[in-house]
């Protein structure tokens, strides 16, 4: 899993992503979803809008549950 650097200054934190998991080019500003302690990032405008047109699960998914 790719790992990112979290930078501190004064009231701000910068975060500096690696290369294979970077924003696509021309995102200048990202929305925020926190859930507790986990912070999910989303150029701004695209929203929940590409996650659910994307890639179904497969016929197999959760199959068989405990």
């Amino acid at each position: 899993m790719p790992r990112g650097s979290v930078f501190h200054s004064h009231r701000h934190q910068t975060i500096q992503l690696p290369k294979e998991s970077a924003l696509p080019k021309g995102v200048k500003r990202v929305e925020i979803i926190s859930i507790g302690e986990t912070r999910i990032l989303i150029p701004d405008g695209n929203s929940w809008d590409e996650w659910f047109d994307g890639q179904d699960a497969t016929a197999d998914f959760l199959n068989t549950r405990d």
